[in-house]
């Protein structure tokens, strides 16, 4: 496994984390997903030197925290954890931002069963109204100990720009991935800013993974997956995105693979967050790190296709 320094904090990072909310078993990416199964895991990342986990209170309804909790029993000091907040109330309504941010987050100590959390995030863009009572509330939480550094999960500069005047924002989580490089110019802010970097959506919602490409296509109802991947257009796209395979011809690396090595090979890039729902998935993904780089011919090519995709189907489209 390789590692970065994670911008201002001085924390080392795997380069490939574990993006968590697979693990809330709710539904939102199928049902061939259990506790045991990600408790499993994670305990596999920690003998795989994957030492980061991003998670969140709304995952699950907290059962996503609640699982890492479990699997980390002994193990805290060996993983890096991140969760994200994000209170629920109308945006000119600052006072309660504040006090939900305070609750919500003991709420996700007690089922992570830690005494910290390493990275703490803004899940949702407050608005301007709440931006000084949210971060007062983050700049509390970090005062007395109960989370390292704050981080917020957005690719909007200007949200950066505005948090940084009420207290340090020390990591952003952006989304970023061969579809969409939207989030390009807020990986060059965060250089310029020494801001640590967790790329949120590197393989697209699984558009970027292969397993999609050219096939019939059934979800069940819930899955996230379920209307992004089978209108008219996505399917259009994931048939094009099928082009892509050119980079795993005569490599020794698969889709996911390569999808990931381009986000890891991208300037200001800490560490990539893909899910994994079992070992299997967790392997590959932390396999990336060892695998050719895309030559620059191969880099451009795929983002033409890529490029191509993300202007006409929503498959690039980045979430929260």
């Amino acid at each position: 496994m390789e590692y970065r320094i994670l911008g201002s904090t001085g924390v080392e990072v795997s380069t490939v984390g574990i993006g968590c909310w697979q693990m809330a078993s709710d539904g939102s990416w199928g049902k061939d997903t259990n506790d045991q199964q990600s408790i499993e895991t994670i305990h596999k990342a920690q003998d795989l030197g994957v030492n980061l986990l991003d998670t969140s209170a709304s995952y699950g309804n907290g059962h996503s925290e609640q699982v890492i909790g479990q699997a980390l029993n002994g193990r805290r000091s060996n993983f890096v954890v991140a969760s994200k907040v994000k209170p629920d109330v109308e945006e000119n309504d600052g006072e309660g931002a504040r006090k939900q941010i305070i609750e919500i987050c003991e709420g996700s100590l007690n089922r992570l069963k830690t005494d910290y959390i390493d990275i703490y995030q803004l899940h949702k863009d407050p608005s301007d109204l709440q931006m000084p009572f949210v971060m007062d509330a983050m700049n509390l939480l970090q005062q007395q100990g109960k989370i390292r550094f704050i981080g917020s999960s957005t690719n909007n500069i200007q949200i950066l720009q505005k948090l940084l005047k009420y207290g340090d924002i020390s990591v952003a989580q952006i989304g970023y991935n061969l579809i969409n490089r939207g989030g390009e110019s807020t990986l060059k802010f965060a250089k310029t800013n020494n801001i640590g970097t967790l790329i949120r959506m590197p393989l697209a919602s699984g558009a970027l993974t292969g397993k999609y490409f050219n096939v019939d296509l059934n979800f069940t109802p819930g899955d996230v997956r379920e209307t992004r991947f089978t209108s008219e257009k996505s399917v259009a796209g994931l048939k094009r995105l099928s082009d892509l395979l050119f980079l795993t011809k005569n490599k020794k690396r698969t889709m996911i693979q390569a999808a990931l090595k381009f986000v890891l090979d991208t300037e200001g890039v800490c560490s990539v967050i893909p899910g994994a729902k079992n070992i299997t998935q967790l392997q590959e993904n932390a396999g990336s790190v060892n695998v050719e780089s895309l030559s620059m011919e191969e880099r451009q090519l795929a983002m033409e296709i890529a490029g191509e995709v993300g202007s006409f189907s929503n498959l690039g489209v980045i979430q929260s």
